[in-house]
């Protein structure tokens, strides 16, 4: 190449960089997304999310099959699916969906969500979530065991430079202690059972009381616990990233409790006025966090099999997701387009706040573009 031509190539490159920097440093100056907070609802079928009480489960579960006189289709029910949902979920649907965010994953608007992993239980689901990587030859149990690979959680912390209560996941199943980390102690977790030290004595004997208002299952505790131990510690260390597992949906749900199922999502709802109202009141957050809301797996579609879920139930594969975001234009439901895969999470997360997951893991999922475009 003559002394020309590489003096021109020089030139070109050198122009580009630039450009690029422009570009980066403009993108940087317009993005608003300081806080990232993923929430997880332990097996919440998409049916209920965005139809509300399903009669013909309420039927199956009722002793009589009469449920009309019971409480629960009282508080529930109403003739259109839209009214449901916002009788179970008013906030959620009446505030966030309809002002500050969107969803994807309700088939009657022809919106996909679905898992890429096989496995359709949720620690392969949480990993999925968390790792942005469908392993179903490294995670094929629930057991409690360290994540085999890297997480979303491990690289945020790392990239921004953040001490280990910046970064906390608090959980109402023990294995997701595990599941959030692939070297322990790189996240401050809370999970299970398990005691929170704190200076305020109110969340000292919220702490106690978890050990003694027992549930009947030896891995997962009461979600009130797990949110109440959660707001203390957004409260009191301000993380820029945070995890809230919510988990008593899918255990009501294999006990085939199918009225405990809807008043915890009901709870849910109640939880995430308390969280919002109480981040706009705080200018560290306000108009700065970006929340991703999800499930990690579906279940049954029918009445004889809605509390299941594994690989020989296809809908179990189908789920939804959430995002509230000032960086994100989208309201309300989103309607076609290209299916969602839950392996894009943990790079979406990423990109909210101008890191690219693909650093870490080359083979994540990438990040869901429609929720970036203007």
């Amino acid at each position: 190449m003559s002394q020309k031509k590489s003096f021109r190539l020089a030139k070109y490159l050198a122009f580009l960089t630039a450009a690029l920097l422009l570009l980066n440093n403009s993108l940087a100056s317009e993005r608003k997304t300081e806080n990232l907070i993923l929430i997880t609802l332990d097996g919440l079928r998409h049916q209920e999310l965005f139809g509300g009480l399903d009669l013909d489960i309420l039927k199956a579960t009722t002793k009589d099959g009469k449920p009309e006189g019971t409480k629960t289709y009282k508080r529930f029910w109403d003739e259109t699916a839209i009214a449901r949902r916002e009788k179970l979920m008013p906030f959620f649907w009446g505030e966030w969906m309809r002002h500050h965010g969107s969803i994807a994953g309700n088939p009657q608007k022809r919106s996909s969500v679905r898992l890429a992993n096989r496995l359709l239980f949720s620690y392969p689901g949480y990993s999925e979530i968390l790792t942005g990587q469908a392993r179903d030859d490294l995670i094929t149990s629930n057991d409690k065991v360290l994540n085999p690979n890297l997480t979303v959680l491990e690289f945020l912390r790392r990239k921004m430079a953040l001490p280990q209560k910046q970064v906390a996941a608090f959980a109402s199943w023990d294995v997701i202690g595990v599941a959030v980390q692939n070297q322990a102690d790189t996240v401050f977790t809370n999970t299970g059972y398990e005691a929170y030290t704190h200076p305020d004595p109110v969340i000292q004997s919220i702490s106690r009381l978890q050990f003694e208002m027992l549930t009947p299952w030896d891995t997962v505790r009461h979600d009130e616990i797990t949110f109440r131990l959660a707001m203390a510690h957004l409260k009191t260390y301000r993380p820029r990233v945070l995890y809230l597992s919510l988990g008593e949906t899918d255990d009501w749900a294999h006990d085939k409790r199918y009225d405990r199922v809807l008043a915890a999502i009901a709870r849910f709802d109640a939880f995430f006025k308390e969280l919002w109202y109480w981040l706009q009141d705080e200018a560290q957050y306000r108009d700065k966090t970006t929340l991703m809301i999800t499930t990690d797996h579906g279940r049954g579609d029918i009445s004889l099999n809605w509390h299941s879920h594994n690989a020989k139930i296809k809908d179990a594969k189908n789920t939804w997701l959430a995002v509230i975001s000032p960086d994100s234009p989208l309201r309300g439901e989103w309607e076609g387009g290209k299916p969602v895969v839950m392996d894009q999470i943990a790079a979406t997360l990423c990109r909210f706040v101008g890191l690219d997951y693909s650093e870490q893991s080359p083979n994540a999922g990438k990040p869901i573009t429609r929720l970036f475009d203007k």
